[in-house]
């Protein structure tokens, strides 16, 4: 009897999974990250008296509280993720596969992240042939290979190379996105195309399950890539990326982004008044960046850098024309034993509107138990220069502040850095982290 019944139940799950009597050709295989960290984060109080933000509590609480919190933290050195994948060889250069990813917060075991999707991360299926793969589904955008192959970390909370993607989160990840790759000697290229990546018609900071259509929410949030007629090319994205080994120690990429807005607006969303504040009617975003990793032979010594330059064009009318943002980063991290040490710095500003500045420096220390094991401390802060207040069309009330607080404050990315502590606008956050990680 335990027989057949395990033979019953072996037979369900195989049937379950889509098995055939070609299940011998094919595999799945649970994966997973998993990072936490003790930390203390300490934001100083931002300066926003006078401007648009200082009319709205809700604005005001995402870009002027003071704060400081002990945290169990989530994701500080790499992004804590489980998965499932899987392919199944079809015989003559031709395989099937899939991808479902999902993020979890290790501090309380909820989902964290992609605005609390449960495959949020990934989630798509592929074929491959001989002359390339496609796939179908949410994936990442092809801008965030260049930051990911570039980095001597894993674009974790605490890692400053993805600075200049967190100016726009659909440079991230992409809903109803289909891609074409190509994988060739040292060549790795891929294009891609969405109908809607994930553009509300009205942005802020809301997020899941508290947003909705009233209160709008954020760039690329749960329903943000819903698909509708009539949208005027709401949502609609273009990606390109292209890697390069020019050998086993050097990696040269570069990627394209260009989503469009098709006249949504971005603004605030005041909870006390149950009213929402549009400052912007945005046309689309255009971004590109470059990236570089040498690996110093016999030395195991990597050093990294991004630059990354964006533009978001305003539609016809607005008193803002366009918003320019420039991002570089530098990267350095050395092996010794089972230790590595490094650091890592970057700057991001606006090159016009309020013409101000962030720029952050974090100091990485490891040690390597294993390859799937290690224990971390991250040591850091970012500064934010205020800069001007820019003219927005609210009278004297004007907009101020580099790109972090204020793209964060309009909603325009989903998962802030340094593992959600923020930055405020003319003031400065501290971050120490001392945490583990585990691969399986």
């Amino acid at each position: 009897m335990q027989k057949t019944a395990l033979t019953k139940a072996v037979a369900i799950a195989l049937a379950t999974m889509g098995a055939s009597a070609a299940f011998a050709q094919s595999s799945v295989t649970l994966y997973g990250n998993l990072d936490v960290a003790i930390d203390s984060a300490t934001k100083g109080a931002g300066k926003i008296a006078g401007t648009v933000w200082s009319l709205n509590p809700a604005a005001a609480a995402n870009v002027g509280a003071e704060s400081h919190v002990v945290r169990i933290a989530p994701s500080v050195s790499s992004s804590s993720a489980l998965g499932v994948k899987g392919t199944e060889d079809l015989g003559g250069g031709y395989k099937a596969g899939f991808v479902l990813e999902g993020q979890m917060g290790i501090d309380t075991g909820a989902q964290n992240g992609q605005d609390s999707r449960m495959w949020g991360r990934q989630a798509f299926v592929g074929l491959t042939t001989p002359v390339g793969e496609i796939r179908l589904g949410r994936q990442y955008a092809p801008m965030f290979y260049t930051f990911a192959f570039s980095t001597v970390e894993a674009l974790g909370g605490a890692d400053l190379q993805g600075f200049g993607l967190v100016t726009n989160n659909l440079q991230i990840r992409q809903d109803n996105q289909m891609s074409y790759w190509v994988k060739t000697g040292g060549l790795t290229a891929a294009l891609s195309y969405s109908p809607q990546a994930g553009v509300p018609d009205k942005i802020s900071s809301m997020r899941a399950p508290a947003s909705t259509s009233s209160t709008g929410q954020i760039l690329g949030g749960a329903t943000a890539g819903t698909e509708a007629a009539e949208q005027g090319g709401r949502g609609q994205a273009i990606g390109l990326f292209a890697n390069y080994a020019v050998s086993d120690a050097l990696l040269l990429n570069a990627s394209y982004h260009m989503n469009k807005f098709g006249n949504a607006t971005a603004g605030s969303y005041n909870a006390t008044s149950s009213t929402y504040t549009a400052m912007f009617a945005l046309d689309k975003h255009i971004g590109y960046a470059l990236g570089a990793k040498y690996t110093v032979p016999n030395l195991g010594t990597q050093v990294s850098g991004v630059f990354h330059s964006g533009k978001y064009e305003m539609d016809a009318g607005s008193v803002v024309q366009n918003i320019k943002t420039n991002t570089f980063a530098l990267g350095v991290k050395h092996p010794i034993g089972n230790f590595a040490v490094g650091a890592q710095y970057a700057v991001s500003k606006f090159t016009n509107f309020s013409e101000g500045k962030d720029t952050a420096l974090m100091l990485i220390g490891d040690y390597n138990f294993s390859k799937r094991t290690k224990v971390y401390t991250r040591f850091g802060f970012a500064k934010d220069d205020a800069g001007k207040a820019a003219n927005i069309g609210f009278g004297p009330y004007g907009v101020n502040g580099g790109p972090l607080p204020v793209l964060t404050g309009l909603g325009s990315q989903e998962t802030p850095f340094f593992s959600g502590a923020g930055a405020n606008i003319g003031n400065t956050t501290r971050m120490l982290a001392i945490g583990v990680r585990h691969q399986f």
